[in-house]
């Protein structure tokens, strides 16, 4: 009797963590069957620690121009770029590289009259925690072929955690930052 207690306990366990395993790796149907993957998990980091950090790296390394920089650059130097506001579309310059777009917007992502294909980062601005508490479907970027970065801008006190949470459908080709910008001495 107590050998069937202990093996009963022991198939419990097995059991639990079965199923705590499979609760955090997503699932996914293939045409050969059921396989299960693990989900890729977003990291949003903030702005000034990822450029800090990858210059510190570049540094000893032998790499002239970084993700760190061209990053710097995209957000620092004057771009061609398109903003779409709850007022309008508006492009300026050719070929745009940025995409300025304040979070209600993001329903115009695929408005043929957006420049897409030279777009390198997407400039998301969060206003209130309503937004910041919402999701970002990543998938609706796919349009945007050059894109490689994802940039929020919150005017709101949030964290990195605060913005995984946000991200659905995540693509490990976008790199993912946060600024926080409530502008109490913060003059950027």
């Amino acid at each position: 009797m107590k050998a069937k207690a202990i093996l009963l306990l022991m198939l419990g366990f097995l059991c639990s963590n079965i199923t705590a395993q499979i609760n955090r790796n997503s699932t996914t149907v293939a045409s050969s069957g059921l396989t299960v993957t693990e989900e890729t998990v977003p990291s949003v980091i903030e702005m000034d620690a990822f450029i800090s950090s990858q210059t510190t790296t570049n540094r000893k390394s032998s790499n002239h121009f970084s993700d760190a920089q061209n990053v710097s650059d995209l957000i620092s130097q004057v771009q061609p770029s398109v903003y779409i506001t709850l007022q309008g579309i508006n492009t300026y310059g050719e070929n745009p590289k940025n995409l300025f777009i304040d979070f209600n917007s993001l329903k115009d992502l695929d408005n043929p009259s957006v420049l897409k294909n030279n777009i390198e980062i997407a400039i998301i601005k969060i206003n209130n925690s309503q937004e910041l508490n919402s999701t970002i479907d990543l998938s609706r970027f796919s349009a945007y072929k050059k894109l490689k970065y994802i940039y929020f801008i919150s005017t709101v006190n949030a964290t990195g955690e605060n913005f995984n949470k946000m991200i659905v459908n995540n693509n490990e080709k976008y790199s993912l930052f946060y600024k926080i910008n409530t502008g109490e001495g913060n003059h950027n």
